[in-house]
């Protein structure tokens, strides 16, 4: 996918982000549009012939309903105002992108065409609010000659804008032309990927957005229009009964057609959202780490046994500990491992060994005097030099070799989860729209943003959720219940992608302990999407109790030769699926001598743009590739729309049934 693709996306994001606010003026407008539509036809009884205006006749009941006519769309002017903010904003992006963009494929010139048709639909409703705040300055002659503009066809009046951005949406020949532009935009955010981080969107929220926009112009089109001729009735200039009702007609017939397309594409469209790599990775911002948890450990076996013995060799010591300090060798120089030892192996029994000035890290490498180096060889800054480490033997029978095994040593070890539960104030009828994993000294916490959800999935407002922190070694909080210490035996993280049943949303999450797994869970709660009312005492918490145990067990994801993430050359992509579990190890001993601990933590907020998206599920994702150690990061699962998109044609016209009618709640699981 192209860098143009993305960029056109923003500018039409630009727009979108916009009219989001005006979801509420929306529906005032779609009101309008049929008072407007009722007040013509009403109009036609109460004129009954057409004026002579240039004679002055002016009948005061006409007067008075085109001053209520012209107080409506008064009314929303002020929030079109707002709109017509983000739209010049948006022009002023679109040129700087055009002079520095490269060529556009046909797709991408499509959705400039999309922006500026819909640049052209406000550009009229500015001019109708200019005018509508003039009236009483305006000649009559302008407003006419504003009417006939907006109703005459031709292709860059407004009917035929209507009529083209339609075309986009529902090719009128969809076997020549191909498919339509909603459905194009989800196949290339889907296949390229890193888009849906770049956006900070999902497909599906992204559609559904752009179609909120598209709805927007549609209304604000009719509405001028239907004032048009209401204007051109009342000034005498003809009858226009047919013309107007024909104008109704078509409207629902757009409306309807583009509802229907909307909601087989918003089907098909991924809800996932989630956070790709950073331009530049920043420690405590965009990662954390789990420090110390199996740490490369240089130990000479000598000290591996409670006899001080070299009657072994270094396989032989798969768990152990440290019981001396023999001769004051290389024990008194590093830090030592007070927990387990654990797989020993013997590479070498002379080296050089850089100790690191890090306090993650032992070692910034090791160089065997067979050649064989263990880390990034550089300059040794810790003390200015490396240490000379040498194997010996004892009676001359013994060889007392120093062995490269693990460390499983808790002090200093940056290893815990907290097991609380992280949600959003459902007595406040407030949801989860956002979340991140965050460290708070030494244990990794969820943390939720919640925002107030309001009618037909509207959301208000948000702030983080703060992160109640406490220390693990505290005695009054317990291992198993209030966090969970990762060890040797104990390291699995499940990779789950959770949902909400149908007419739910998302209010919180949490770890727990799954077996020896640490186990993602998210609370749903049920709402109704009209009134946008929580019910707290129906939420449940849902998850995949999936086991290695079970039928079909989960699938272990196999870290390769897994280097620090933060040093990979490409972009690190999601590999992980659903119902897989992935360990947390040490790094690469060849790569970075198994000083790290790997996967890293993602820690950037998955929010999405503007905080502005219902959620109906979460997860917990693996990105990586082969030879790096990747992150685990989490993921956010938007709201479902399609079922709510309905087209809503004027009052006057018959309204079929909708297939998005329905219950609020449905106690099937998507």
């Amino acid at each position: 996918m192209s860098v143009r693709f993305v960029r056109t996306i923003l500018v039409l994001l630009a727009i979108v982000h916009n009219s989001r606010a005006l979801v509420d003026e929306v529906v005032d407008v779609l009101k309008l549009g049929k008072e407007i539509g009722e007040e013509i036809i009403a109009s036609w009884n109460v004129v009954g012939k057409t004026l002579n205006v240039s004679e002055g006749v002016e009948l005061p009941l006409i007067r008075r309903r085109e001053r209520l006519i012209l107080a409506k769309l008064s009314h929303i002017s002020q929030s079109i105002d707002r709109l017509e903010l983000g739209i010049e904003k948006a022009g002023a992006v679109a040129l700087f992108l055009a002079k520095n963009g490269g060529r556009g494929t046909r797709f991408e010139l499509k959705l400039h065409d999309m922006t500026v048709l819909l640049n052209k639909v406000a550009a009229v409703d500015r001019q109708m609010r200019v005018y509508v705040g003039l009236q009483e300055e305006l000649e009559r002659s302008t407003l006419l000659g504003f009417a006939q503009s907006c109703v005459f066809y031709e292709p860059d009046a407004l009917p035929g804008v209507l009529e083209q951005i339609h075309a986009h949406i529902v090719p009128p020949h969809k076997l020549l032309l191909g498919k339509g532009l909603l459905q194009q935009i989800v196949e290339e955010v889907q296949e390229g990927g890193t888009d849906v981080c770049t956006l900070q969107m999902s497909p599906h929220q992204l559609i559904y957005d752009i179609y909120n926009t598209i709805a927007l112009a549609e209304i604000k089109g009719y509405a001028i229009m239907q004032f048009s001729w209401m204007l051109l009735k009342l000034y005498g200039k003809g009858n226009f009964s047919q013309e107007a009702s024909l104008t109704r007609e078509r409207y629902g017939q757009r409306t309807t057609q583009a509802a229907n397309v909307v909601r087989g594409v918003l089907s098909s469209a991924s809800r996932d959202l989630y956070r790709c790599d950073p331009i530049q990775h920043e420690e405590g911002k965009t990662y954390d780490q789990v420090t110390r948890l199996l740490q490369g450990y240089i130990e000479n076996e000598v000290d591996m046994n409670p006899q001080g013995t070299c009657q072994e060799n270094c396989g032989y010591y798969t768990l152990t500990q440290r019981y001396g300090c023999y001769d004051d060798q290389l024990c008194t120089q590093q830090k030592t491992c007070g927990g387990r030892i654990i797989n020993c192996q013997y590479i070498d029994s002379d080296m050089w060994v850089c100790p690191s000035g890090d306090s993650k890290r032992r070692y910034d490498w090791v160089t065997y005097e067979n050649g064989r180096t263990l880390g990034q060889k550089g300059e040794c800054t810790s003390g200015g030099h490396s240490t000379k480490v040498d194997s010996w033997w004892r009676w001359l029978f013994w060889h007392c070799s120093y062995c490269m095994c693990l460390c499983d040593d808790a002090t200093d070890s940056d290893r815990y989860f907290s097991l609380w539960d992280a949600t959003s104030d459902v007595n406040n009828n407030k949801v989860v729209t956002g979340l991140r994993l965050i460290k708070h000294g030494r244990v990794f916490h969820l943390q939720v943003y919640e925002s107030t959800l309001k009618e037909r999935g509207l959301i208000e407002g948000g702030d983080w959720v703060p992160v109640q922190k406490f220390d693990p070694l505290d005695p009054q909080f317990k291992d198993g219940v209030d966090y969970h210490t990762l060890t040797y035996e104990n390291r699995a993280i499940d990779l789950d992608d959770l949902d909400s049943p149908s007419g739910h949303v998302l209010t919180g999450v949490r770890f727990r302990m799954l077996g020896a797994h640490l186990h993602f869970e998210i609370r749903s709660t049920p709402f109704n999407y009209t009134t946008g009312r929580l019910s707290p005492e129906k939420s449940q918490w849902i998850s995949n109790d999936n086991t290695e145990g079970s039928a079909r067990p989960r699938v272990k994801l196999e870290l390769k030769n897994p280097d620090i993430p933060t040093r990979s050359s490409v972009p690190l992509a999601v590999d992980s699926e659903h119902d897989q579990y992935v360990e947390f190890t040490n790094s690469d001993l060849e790569a970075d001598a198994a000083q790290s601990t790997v996967p890293f933590i993602d820690v950037q907020p998955v929010l999405p743009a503007g905080a502005g998206a219902l959620a109906s599920g979460a997860g917990v994702l693996h990105r990586g590739a082969r030879g790096s150690g990747g992150f685990v990061a989490l993921r956010l699962r938007t709201y479902p729309h399609a079922r709510h998109v309905r087209a809503e044609p004027p009052a006057d016209l018959p309204r079929g049934p909708d297939p998005a009618d329905g219950p609020d709640f449905e106690p099937t699981v998507n």
